[in-house]
């Protein structure tokens, strides 16, 4: 009888460090041997603004999925796809997320969704990797290249690999100049994106 209830706080810890879902296979996608897909509860999107050159305001995207190719054998054939619903946008304040997705920003309900698509991955000396691809954000598409490193990798209720990327935008490239000439909201964009990836299956 005390063995089982010994055990019954170590369960409860167990249940609160598992993941709580399994990350689903996106529809279409065929998995090969170097496929990952992102572990949606364990990632996170965070942007930071300047609010009326005073100070920086922080914001999150709730979700954040997508498919990894990597071989560490082979980095330059890597490929990464990433989709942000922009319905899951979190500013803290209900009224100011229906204006960001409106017309004067995100105008969601013609573009909900911000995506990443590379279309060149090179490893550099100090074993980060420069992504290249395309960013579309409220319709408009433009060239980016990120600067990725890995930021751990290990086995969790199966293989994952952590990964790690911050860079800036302007919003006024993607047509989101509301704000800017008056300077009541900053041009430039901060963006932190960590991922955590597992196994495709």
């Amino acid at each position: 009888m005390k063995s089982i209830l010994l055990l019954a706080p170590l369960c409860a810890t167990l249940a609160l460090t598992a993941p709580t879902t399994l990350t689903p296979t996106p529809a279409g996608f065929v998995p090969g041997d170097h496929d990952w897909v992102v572990d949606a509860v364990h990632s996170s999107v965070v942007f930071r603004v300047k609010h009326a050159d005073i100070s920086w305001f922080q914001g999150s995207f709730d979700h954040v999925e997508g498919t990894l190719t990597f071989d560490p054998a082979h980095p330059e054939a890597g490929k990464v796809a990433l989709t942000i619903p922009v319905d899951k946008l979190d500013s803290n304040d209900a009224k100011r997320d229906g204006h960001l997705a409106g017309p004067d920003f995100f105008n969601a309900k013609e573009n909900p969704n911000i995506v990443f698509s590379s279309t060149k991955i090179q490893q550099r000396a100090d074993g980060k990797f420069d992504v290249t691809g395309e960013l579309e954000l409220a319709g408009t598409k433009k060239p980016i290249t990120l600067l990725v490193e890995k930021s751990g990798e290990g086995d969790f209720y199966g293989p994952r690999i952590g990964w790690w990327t911050t860079f800036s935008i302007k919003r006024s490239d993607f047509g989101m100049d509301y704000g800017v000439a008056k300077n009541q909201l900053g041009d430039e964009v901060m963006l932190s994106i960590g991922l955590e990836t597992t196994k495709a299956k």
